[in-house]
């Protein structure tokens, strides 16, 4: 083998820096500005990915409690109508009236009350009945699918006789609510 000149050392020298740089330059450096792009892109959408499954889980979740507040709301619309259904109204308290054997006097529904959010519907109502039925009627009317509030019950007792078993005569006001 022959032995390299200083001039062939230099030239190989030379060509190796050269072949090195072109490598580096041209090959390596592309390569990787491009892997770390790449690297970075694929960061930025497995993040976006990551939201977006987050997201369809949130809104299976959201969609059940939607699901659940429209029960819900379906529920609150029969305890606050936005009709008055009066005559309806009417013949529930009657029917209950009677089935707690409530003799009714007077039963006089008022004009409706302006609130708020809602408007109120009041009835005073006058009746002779026995404490237990006046108790069981309240008790009835307040498990209506309608809310109904009993205000300023007045009994008054009286002397019960043979035609006339009802030991109270009692005076008091009723108001159911309807949505605005």
């Amino acid at each position: 083998m022959k032995k390299l000149t200083n001039q062939e050392k230099g030239a190989l020298l030379i060509i190796t820096v050269v072949g090195l740089w072109a490598y580096w330059k041209y090959l390596y450096s592309p390569i990787t500005r491009e892997i770390t792009g790449l690297q970075s892109e694929l960061s930025e959408k497995q993040a976006k990915l990551e939201a977006t499954r987050q997201a369809a889980q949130e809104l299976e979740v959201l969609q059940a409690e939607f699901k659940i507040i429209e029960i819900e709301a379906r529920e609150m619309e029969k305890k606050l109508p936005k009709s008055k259904d009066l005559p309806k109204l009417i013949r529930d308290i009657t029917r209950a009236m009677e089935r707690h054997r409530i003799n009714a006097q007077s039963f006089t529904p008022s004009k409706e009350i302006q609130k708020t959010y809602f408007s109120e519907i009041p009835i005073t109502l006058a009746a002779s009945c026995n404490y237990h039925n006046l108790a069981n009627f309240i008790a009835d009317i307040g498990q209506f699918e309608r809310i109904i509030n009993t205000f300023d019950v007045v009994m008054t007792p009286k002397q019960a006789t043979k035609e006339s078993p009802d030991s109270l005569t009692v005076n008091f006001r009723l108001a159911t609510y309807m949505a605005k």
